[in-house]
């Protein structure tokens, strides 16, 4: 099996091998692979992104060894953690082909969707924010000393003492983008407070400078009340398949573990 960069374990890495770890290859595949699940976009382009990315690729090989020299992968908080990771892939995988059979709402249905719900399409706003961005860390308890920060200044001050490399920029919030009740918990924030989101790749520092009313056109009013009422029928099928499933499974609890009876 040929794979350009391969050679001795001491040679500087070429071709698809971007990086060793004492003897252990990091391939451009693995980077990729990382840059992806990641959802970076377009800043997976920048060198200093993907600089990052394999750092944090070699840190994580380095832990594995570690962990391996100290027999923690024999563990049972390793295998259990290991299972859980598996079974949370395949129900995911399963959750995924039962949504994949639910049929997309009709235009019509759409149009009664809005009708049904005013409140969701006549109260959007436009807010304009100043906005830290960086990496999450793989330990997301890596960055909550940012969480005491008053001030949009006081966070990039936190940041560089960790040496912790992140963006400042301005940006535009669309409150129908969130959930009806995120939207309303960051509109009713006091002016100038800071609030911090992670989508588990980025961790997103924002203060609040300006806010527009901001009508929705129509043709992007049906395509959100498509995606709200294909959501909810994703969460409906589910649902009642997990129920069909648990009926025609065994299933038996030892006492004080089973549901409360309604």
């Amino acid at each position: 099996m040929g794979v350009s960069g391969c050679g001795k374990s001491d040679s500087s890495p070429t071709g698809q091998v971007i990086a060793r770890v004492n003897g252990e290859e990091i391939t451009l595949s693995e980077l990729n692979a990382e840059l992806l699940a990641n959802k970076l976009g377009k800043k997976a382009e920048d060198p200093a992104v993907k600089q990052t990315i394999v750092e944090r690729l070699i840190a994580r090989k380095l832990l594995v060894k570690a962990a391996q020299d100290e027999g923690l992968d024999k563990s049972s908080e390793y295998i259990l953690s290991r299972q859980r990771s598996e079974e949370n892939d395949l129900a995911g995988l399963a959750q995924r082909h039962m949504m994949s059979k639910v049929k997309p709402p009709t235009r019509q249905e759409a149009e009664n969707f809005i009708k049904q719900n005013p409140g969701i399409f006549n109260n959007r706003k436009l807010m304009i924010l100043e906005q830290i961005r960086f990496l999450q860390p793989s330990n997301a308890n890596d960055v909550k000393f940012i969480e005491q920060a008053k001030s949009l200044d006081e966070v990039a001050d936190l940041l560089k003492q960790a040496a912790i490399r992140f963006e400042r920029v301005p940006t535009v919030f669309d409150t129908t983008s969130v959930s009806r009740t995120l939207a309303d918990r960051i509109d009713n924030l006091p002016p100038g407070e800071v609030f911090i989101i992670s989508n588990g790749q980025m961790v997103l520092a924002n203060v609040i400078r300006e806010k527009q009313p901001a009508a929705i056109p129509e043709e992007a009013r049906i395509q959100y009340a498509s995606q709200l009422l294909q959501q909810q029928r994703f969460a409906k099928s589910i649902e009642s398949q997990v129920a069909g499933l648990k009926k025609s499974a065994k299933i038996t609890y030892q006492p004080g573990y089973e549901p409360k009876k309604k």
